[in-house]
C-alpha cells in the first residue's frame, strides 16, 4: 500500500516544484544546494554553513507518504541516547500502529522491522515536561537518558519550541524529531513546500542542534 501512495505523489511535477523551492530558500539563506541520484530516484541536498544539512527524496518512514524532508546534524551526543518528541496527536497514532501490528500477528516481541522511533514510544520513558503548561498539553517526549533530556530541553529551549508550538508547529504537520547514534534528525513530508515553512522549520532545527552541542561539550 505504501509503495503505491509513493508513486502517486512522486511524480516529475513534483520534483521540480520541491527542487525549485528548496533552491530558492538555500540561495536566499546563503546555503549550498545540490541535487543527488540515487537508485530511489535521487532527490536534493542542501548544506548549511553552521553545520546541519537538509534532505529531500523517498520517504525512508512508512508513516510520511510520498517523499520526504529530512534535516540532520550530528551533535556529538552519545552513540547510545535516543530521544523522540513528536506532538501527542502524532504520537498516538503512531501508538496506535503499533499497537495493531503487535496484535495482528500475535507477536510477543516488538517488531524490529518498525522504525526505531515506532518502537521507542513502547519502550522508552516518558519524560515529564512539567515546567512547560504549553509543551506537555501538545507534546510527547520519550528519552532512556533522562539527564540528557532534561539538559537539552531547559527553559531556553522550552520556550523556543512553545514560540513554534503557538505559531506554526500545529497538530497538524507531521514533524518527528529524533536523536539516535548522536544524529538529530527532524523529518516532515517532502510534499508542497513553501520557503516560509522551510524558514521557520529550520531555524528551529538550528536552534535544536546547537543546543544538543552545548550538552555534548558539557558533558565531554
Amino acid at each position: 500500500m505504501f509503495a503505491s501512495i509513493k508513486r502517486l505523489f512522486g511524480s516529475a511535477s513534483s520534483v521540480r516544484d520541491e527542487g525549485h523551492a528548496l533552491s530558492t530558500w538555500a540561495k536566499a539563506e546563503g546555503h549550498a544546494f545540490k541535487r543527488v541520484q540515487d537508485k530511489a530516484g535521487g532527490g536534493f541536498v542542501v548544506e548549511s554553513n553552521q553545520g546541519w544539512r537538509v534532505e529531500w527524496g523517498a520517504s525512508q518512514r512508512p508513516y510520511i507518504q510520498g517523499k520526504e524532508l529530512r534535516f540532520r546534524c550530528d551533535t556529538g551526543v552519545s552513540g547510545d541516547v535516543q530521544l523522540i518528541m513528536i506532538t501527542k496527536v502524532l504520537a498516538q497514532a503512531l501508538e496506535s500502529d503499533v499497537f495493531a501490528r503487535y496484535t495482528n500477528a500475535m507477536q510477543t516481541q516488538i517488531d524490529n522491522t518498525l522504525p526505531d522511533e515506532m518502537r521507542w514510544l513502547a519502550m522508552h520513558p516518558r519524560v515529564v515536561m512539567s515546567h512547560s503548561a504549553v509543551l506537555s498539553k501538545r507534546f510527547a517526549l520519550f528519552c532512556n537518558a533522562q539527564a540528557v533530556a532534561d539538559q537539552w530541553l531547559d527553559s531556553e529551549m522550552s520556550q523556543v519550541i512553545e514560540r513554534a508550538a503557538i505559531s506554526w508547529w500545529m497538530d497538524g504537520l507531521m514533524l518527528v524529531l529524533t536523536l539516535n547514534r548522536g544524529i538529530v534528525t527532524m523529518r516532515m513530508s517532502g510534499q508542497s513546500l513553501e520557503q516560509a515553512q522551510l524558514k521557520l522549520v529550520s531555524e528551529l532545527f538550528a536552534k535544536i542542534a546547537s543546543r544538543l552541542r552545548a550538552v555534548s561539550q558539557a558533558a565531554a
